[in-house]
């Protein structure tokens, strides 16, 4: 027999098809999980690679998503490549068109549709998933209409992106995971003060500026990450919150840093890549300072 003629079931925002979706709106804030949606803001974008390895996630919403993978993570899961140990668990969630729309993203055409690139925190795991593809076509109308994006997420690699979100949990994964600089300041004149997690720091004669990691008053070493150059010996570094002061005495790690703070307060030593190992024996092999070593004294 044919279908109900009562039931407008391909009609365009009928009463039939908004109740349809308030339906499947509903249904995914039963059984789906709140998650923070993070959109990612673009810095200085390649236009070859289309990348950008400084990108920021200042903002995060959340927002009730469904768990496609009934049995668990799917993708390629966990292997060693050439390049080391890789883990690409993938997860696909479901998320509802009208409830996108409401949370009212501004730019890229995020007003409309998630897009690739960005991030979600999966608090189950407490990790960040990256927004590999958005299927808006994921369904063949059998509800008469779309009205979800399905979002196949990997397994986010932290590559020293700004996090600040205003979430603890979730910047504390760049104070963890970003390379930090260790400064360790003077005992003579005395700190004044306490330098905050989260503060800039700014030195007084080079006007840089570093983002406060961790504090050690024991020891006095400052922890810094998201520098913007490099500080003078010497000069005084004040924390723009804490109004904290000391003096910039000497530097325990170099310009280019290869540790994160995770690893130092776990006294873990990287014997897997020997990153740090190949950064002391190229200081002492190769001038850092030089600005053009291919001109033999020349500027061309």
């Amino acid at each position: 027999m044919a279908t109900n003629h009562y039931f407008n079931h391909f009609g365009t925002n009928t009463a039939d098809q908004r109740l349809v979706e308030s339906i499947i709106i509903e249904s995914i804030k039963v059984y789906g999980i709140d998650v923070h949606y993070m959109p990612r803001t673009l810095i200085n974008e390649d236009k070859l690679f289309g990348e950008d390895r400084i990108s920021q996630f200042k903002d995060s919403r959340v927002i009730e998503m469904y768990i496609k993978n009934v049995d668990g993570f799917e993708g390629e899961g966990t292997f060693v490549s050439n390049f080391g140990l890789e883990v690409r668990d993938q997860i696909t969630l479901t998320v509802s068109r009208r409830r996108w729309t409401e949370l009212n993203f501004e730019g890229s055409g995020r007003d409309k549709e998630p897009k690739e690139g960005d991030l979600i925190y999966f608090p189950l795991t407490d990790g960040l998933f990256q927004v590999m593809s958005v299927s808006s076509t994921n369904t063949f109308y059998q509800t008469g209409a779309l009205q979800t994006f399905d979002l196949i997420c990997e397994l986010f690699a932290y590559s020293d992106e700004k996090i600040d979100t205003g979430i603890e949990e979730i910047d504390d994964i760049e104070r963890e995971q970003s390379f930090v600089r260790t400064f360790e300041l003077a005992s003579s004149p005395a700190v004044s003060g306490t330098f905050q997690v989260g503060e800039t720091v700014t030195g007084g004669t080079s006007a840089k500026t570093g983002e406060v990691a961790k504090w050690d008053a024991t020891t006095r070493y400052l922890y810094l990450i998201n520098m913007t150059g490099v500080f003078t010996v010497g000069e005084i570094l004040t924390g723009a919150t804490s109004l904290a002061t000391g003096t910039y005495e000497t530097k325990q790690t170099s310009d280019q840093a290869v540790e994160t703070l995770a690893q130092i307060e776990a006294g873990i030593t990287d014997t897997a890549t020997s990153n740090k190992q190949i950064e002391s024996d190229a200081d002492s092999i190769l001038d850092f300072t030089e600005g053009n070593p291919f001109s033999e004294g020349t500027n061309y």
